[in-house]
């Protein structure tokens, strides 16, 4: 009996130990043919397998892309802000907006604030991605006062405070009460991406609460009211750019649109917040 084909001493028919050659010849030829569709189709899938998987160790996404969307629901792994007596005139919610899955912002007179925890290392991932469209700006307001401080939408960003440089009663306080207020732990970075009602792009301006916190203007004015908007940052270089240091961990990722401040109103929507190891193609 061969080893390699055991039976095919039954399947030649011969009871007298002699085997039909031409028989077994044709089942050797069927194994190659199996041996080579088997490599044919499990080989590619294998492949592409492989490569997905090297695909998702290079992105990480943040909950806001269409395989998530849940139809009139706060997106998954977020949550709106519920302090200070929100989420009263603010709303935000899965949509579909122009064929796009997307989160819809909406305040008036009110503070819409999504807020995420993470643990980014931005040295990593340092490319930041993301898509959005605003419906309207704000009249009358200088984004540079407290009393003008209000966005259609913005992208907020917190990294770890470095605890060694912090005194010991503002870590007591921060234990007490303003980590909790705040959702995070407070005294560390932190910056932001938005769009403005009167300044223009590449606007870099202190916040007005906090002014040894910087923002960066990405989008200004009216020119582009009602599009989608795609943008591509290097959040690592642009920490440095602002604060001349390097970044710590990201810990905190906020996405408001704000009218609190004027009492105006205001509409946007957010969509595929990404981060990617490499510079996004």
């Amino acid at each position: 009996m061969n080893k390699e084909f055991p039976f095919e001493l039954i399947l030649s028919g011969e009871q007298n130990g002699k085997i039909n050659r031409k028989f077994v010849g044709r089942i050797s030829q069927w194994k190659s043919y199996i041996l080579c569709i088997s490599i044919f189709i499990f080989f590619p899938l294998t492949f592409c397998s492989l490569l997905l998987a090297a695909d998702d160790d290079s992105v990480l996404d943040m909950g806001l892309s269409s395989k998530y969307y849940e139809e009139g629901r706060v997106p998954k792994g977020w949550e709106l802000r519920k302090r200070f007596g929100y989420p009263k005139g603010a709303r935000a919610e899965w949509v579909i907006e122009d064929g796009i899955h997307a989160v819809r912002l909406h305040s008036k007179a009110a503070l819409t604030f999504l807020e995420k925890t993470v643990n980014i290392d931005i040295k990593e991932f340092p490319i930041v991605t993301w898509k959005w469209k605003v419906e309207n700006i704000f009249k009358g307001n200088d984004e540079r006062t407290k009393e003008g401080d209000d966005h259609p939408i913005r992208i907020f960003f917190v990294f770890e405070p470095d605890e060694s440089k912090q005194s010991f009663w503002f870590r007591l306080k921060r234990f007490v009460y303003l980590d909790r207020i705040h959702g995070h732990p407070m005294g560390g970075r932190f910056t932001e991406y938005l769009w403005s009602s009167h300044l223009q792009p590449g606007d870099i301006i202190n916040d007005p609460g906090k002014p040894w916190q910087k923002l960066m203007v990405v989008e200004g004015g009216s020119r582009n009211l009602g599009k989608w908007l795609s943008y591509k940052r290097n959040l690592y270089e642009d920490f440095k750019k602002l604060y001349g240091e390097e970044p710590r961990r990201l810990i905190f990722i906020g996405i408001l649109n704000d009218t609190d401040q004027t009492g105006q109103e205001a509409v946007s929507y957010i969509a595929d917040l990404m981060f990617y190891k490499r510079r996004a193609e």
